[in-house]
């Protein structure tokens, strides 16, 4: 009996030892050869690493005055490793803030791919829906509120186009700029100036660490000494008058086209108008898909920049190439005289009319340009002929991109032999188009960036690169990029010839019977040019380009109103007001200097 009581208790304490072992064992695993892997993990359970979104850095016009700025947001987000059963996050989450469930369910989906990277699932978040959030916080485990900066526009849509907006990283994007460290979700610029220096304007994000209970609730921050603060983004000071913008702006009133002025001296733009235009503050947030639809269907295109991507016939703004190829290549003086203007010529069979219709007369050059008469340029163009003509239109800045520090620009169209021989087929083309050419019709497109600079160059002799960055600044006040300006003397076109063009420009403006009379202005001297080009849409649209002060430019300006009918009723008084509020802001700017000196 005894032996057989031995005989058990042997037994189970074998039993016993084995389950010990077993379970010595385990343990021995977990805490020695897997401690750090499952320390690990517990610690990011109990330790919440966020990232700190930096401020991008600020945009200022010419004289120091904000443009954009940053304001402070909620954002909603989800840390998707604590997610305990997606369904049901999205299903509740999408009930709370009141989203869509499948474009929530979407976005979570994606933390197979990053489980510990924060997503965004709304921005902008108002008082309302944050403190849904905080309410429920059991039943909406990592889930988050954060503080983050958002773009501000203090002044509205007065510069849209040049500023642009910022958006999301597409999934492309995110792929793109990972390794740049871009996280899921995150803005960058998306159009204009806030795309073109996104590298300055971004800053680095930081970083801090949070103990957080079960439910993921928010406890205390940790590691005070490996925390790393966010880096704001570099700011831009713009060669924008943002007086002058706002003048520009409202001189066009309800008129869509574009304005374009800028120093003929170093390129730099003094403004820039496009219209119809938009807000940039309406992608600050989360946009809206309703207001990006109407946005992207209508008619108008407030989101299409004129002044840099539309081309238009320039019209008689454009005479001045032939009449320069013309003087250029002796074929013609001040003196020389046509077939007189009898309001139409004769060419084969066809007749090109003159604008006025009882016609101009018998006109000299000077007087051709300042009249703007059609018979006349219809006769020098087919004198100077289509190559050189195209030749002398390039070297003015025509048909070919600015290289303006601005996304998305179009090159125009200056056509050529070739080119008509591709649209046509060799030997199928007539120099009939060359009449049209010469007039500012046809196939020539032009921006009205181009003609700021076509007219600053006739102004000056000079061809200037035209840009909007002057100067980029730290938080700390260091200037880390200021560019120069690149200016190219006009060598094909000779300082002699350039000096008759200008008399004659000033005589359209200031003349008895120049067109460009609404332009005049009392306390300086403008030289310029009207153009009323052929709409197949409507109305014709109506351009002015000008320079002043006549004798020495310090501004030169293109303005285009589309359907504007004439461009020496709509597009002169315009450019009139530009003019007189820069060169009055100039003077006075001087005169204050002086005091100042004295």
């Amino acid at each position: 009996m005894l032996q057989e009581r031995d005989v058990k208790r042997r037994y189970l304490l074998g039993i016993a030892v084995f389950l010990f072992g077993i379970l010595g064992v385990r343990l021995f695993q977990l805490q020695i050869i897997r401690g750090a892997h499952y320390f690990d993990l517990s610690e990011k359970n109990r330790i919440r690493v966020v990232s700190v979104p930096a401020p991008r850095g600020l945009i200022y016009d010419r004289n120091g005055l904000i443009f954009v700025d940053n304001r402070p947001s909620y954002t909603i987000a989800i840390i998707p490793f604590q997610l305990r059963n997606l369904g049901k996050t999205a299903e509740d989450i999408s009930l709370a803030l009141d989203l869509d469930k499948q474009n929530v369910r979407r976005r979570l989906e994606t933390y197979k791919r990053r489980p510990y990277e924060k997503i965004r699932l709304k921005r902008d978040a108002g008082v309302k829906a944050v403190a849904i959030v905080e309410e429920n916080r059991y039943e909406l485990p990592g889930v988050i509120c954060q503080v983050e900066p958002r773009r501000n526009y203090p002044q509205g849509n007065l510069a849209g186009h040049i500023l642009g907006y910022v958006g999301e990283l597409s999934d492309k994007e995110f792929a793109r700029l990972r390794a740049k460290g871009y996280l899921p979700a995150e803005t960058l610029g998306k159009a204009g100036i806030e795309r073109q220096y996104e590298e300055f304007l971004r800053g680095r994000n930081g970083v801090k660490y949070l103990e957080v209970d079960a439910f993921g609730r928010e406890i205390k921050e940790l590691f005070r000494r490996g925390l790393r603060e966010p880096k704001v983004g570099h700011s831009l000071y713009l060669t924008i008058d943002s007086q002058l913008q706002g003048v520009a702006t409202e001189a066009f009133g309800e008129h869509q086209g574009a304005l374009v002025a800028i120093d003929p001296r170093t390129g730099e733009i003094l403004t820039m108008v496009s219209k119809p235009d938009y807000d940039p503050s309406l992608f600050s947030g989360v946009l809206d898909p309703a207001v990006w639809d109407s946005l992207n269907t209508d008619l108008r295109h407030p989101l299409f920049n004129r002044s840099i991507q539309s081309g238009y016939p320039p019209a008689s703004t454009a005479k001045m190439v032939a009449a320069i190829a013309g003087l250029e290549l002796e074929l013609v003086d001040p003196k020389t005289h046509f077939a007189p203007c009898t309001g139409a010529f004769k060419f084969g069979i066809r007749y090109y009319g003159c604008w006025k219709e009882e016609g101009h007369g018998c006109l000299g050059l000077i007087q051709a340009i300042a009249q703007s008469c059609d018979v006349y340029f219809y006769q020098l163009g087919l004198k100077v002929g289509l190559e050189k003509w195209s030749r002398y239109a390039r070297v003015l800045g025509l048909g070919k991109k600015t290289g303006i520090d601005l996304p998305g620009e179009a090159g125009g169209l200056i056509p050529s032999a070739e080119y008509y021989d591709r649209e046509y087929g060799k030997v199928k083309w007539t120099k009939g188009l060359l009449l049209n050419l010469a007039i500012g019709q046809g196939e020539i497109l032009v921006t009205p960036l181009q003609m700021a600079c076509y007219i600053g160059a006739i102004a000056t002799g000079k061809l200037a690169r035209p840009y909007l960055l002057k100067k980029v600044v730290t938080a700390k006040g260091d200037v880390v990029l200021s560019p120069q300006p690149v200016v190219k003397d006009v060598k094909a076109i000779s300082a002699s010839t350039l000096s008759l063009i200008r008399q004659a420009l000033l005589e359209a403006v200031e003349g008895k019977k120049g067109t460009g009379y609404l332009a005049r202005a009392r306390s300086f001297h403008v030289g310029g040019k009207t153009g009323t080009a052929q709409n197949p849409h409507g109305e014709d649209h109506a351009w002015f380009v000008a320079y002043a002060p006549f004798e020495e430019p310090s501004i030169a300006v293109a303005a285009v109103v589309e359907a504007g009918g004439h461009g020496a009723t709509a597009a002169a008084p315009i450019v009139r007001k530009v003019l007189a509020t820069y060169l009055s802001n100039s003077n006075a700017l001087a005169t204050k200097t002086l005091r100042h000196q004295d």
